[in-house]
């Protein structure tokens, strides 16, 4: 597995004619604003979600075969963060879901059109899915279940406006979890609801600033109330000019892995106080319980983790989802760093 900042990836595309990197129409706009993708720009082709397309591969790109690959291929919401999406392909090769990195609450996989045989005629039932490349992060038993995104999204709001209502000189800090994206929803509902704009960074206001459903509830001032401008950091600078009074700040640190470790969250609460950091569940990879629906609903022939803990292996993986597995040839990825994914 390589990432879009890959140099072979880019090779190919600037050698192989008709090669392109299709996408959903948000993510287009986030790698065009993105410096370290920017140059991708030209080679991004936007799919309107829900929609089935037809792509045709370029002669000579499969394995040297001189014969055209024709199959279609559907983007579907994985709510992950903006922009994500399923893959959904369908052709001479079957019918593969390449899930991404995804949260899809319990039964909602039924409500997505193109899983249905027939749309109009939901009767049918859903579509034979042959093979699902498939978000194993949190398959794993310590992990069976979690807060949806609006528990968690309530349950961060409330400590929001319960800590600001003190005085003009509190402030809050999101502290985010890896490269901090996944946060947007939050953003969005904290201005929403509170009418309070989040202060990020420059580099993140970059990005979000043309995403018409985030720019409103974003800002680069630093009088704002909330902010979400440490860039992962659970504390904020010390001599930060936001944070001019340390007895006045709230961090509120979202995850979900610190929560999975062992001690630490006995009881399964949404929020733990730890030293005064509020560390919320707020997960953006679906748990156990909602990869298991998933599958049982969809019943796949065989599924491949593309993302798994690292102790888990394939047999458990196979017993906890009932259905066959088949790790993938390459490098596929281990999650095991408590403090990087949410």
């Amino acid at each position: 597995m390589k990432g879009l900042d890959s140099h072979d990836l880019y090779q190919t595309l600037q050698t192989k004619p008709g090669f392109f990197i299709y996408c959903s129409e948000k993510t287009k706009q986030i790698l065009t604003d993105w410096p370290t993708y920017s140059k991708l720009s030209r080679y991004l082709k936007a799919l309107e979600l829900n929609h089935t397309v037809k792509i045709d591969l370029p002669d000579d790109s499969c394995n040297g075969n001189a014969n055209k690959t024709t199959f279609c291929v559907t983007t579907i919401p994985s709510g992950h963060c903006p922009g994500s999406v399923m893959f959904l392909y369908e052709g001479s090769f079957g019918t593969i879901l390449y899930t991404g990195d995804f949260r899809i609450a319990k039964g909602d996989c039924r409500k997505f059109q193109a899983f249905m045989s027939n749309p109009s005629r939901p009767e049918y039932g859903l579509k034979t899915i042959d093979h699902v490349y498939l978000d194993c992060t949190f398959c794993t038993d310590s992990a069976k279940t979690f807060p949806s995104r609006q528990i968690s999204v309530d349950v961060t709001i409330a400590l929001v406006s319960n800590w600001i209502s003190k005085s003009p000189e509190h402030k809050v800090l999101f502290s985010l979890a890896g490269r901090g994206f996944g946060a947007e929803f939050l953003f969005v509902e904290v201005h929403r609801r509170l009418n309070i704009q989040v202060h990020i960074s420059e580099f993140k206001h970059k990005i979000y600033k043309n995403l018409t459903d985030l720019r409103n509830a974003i800002s680069r001032q630093h009088t704002t109330s909330v902010h979400a401008c440490g860039e992962g950091t659970v504390s904020p600078k010390k001599h930060s000019p936001c944070f001019k009074d340390s007895s006045k700040l709230l961090t509120i640190r979202l995850t979900t892995q610190w929560h999975l470790m062992e001690g630490k969250n006995v009881d399964h609460r949404v929020v733990v106080d730890e030293g005064g950091i509020q560390r919320v569940l707020y997960s953006m990879h679906s748990s156990l319980e909602e990869i298991q629906d998933f599958v049982k609903i969809l019943q796949p022939y065989k599924v491949t983790p593309i993302a798994k803990p690292n102790k888990v292996s394939k047999e458990k993986i196979q017993q906890l989802l009932n259905c066959e597995v088949v790790l993938p040839v390459n490098r596929f990825l281990s999650r095991e760093n408590y403090e990087d994914y949410s």
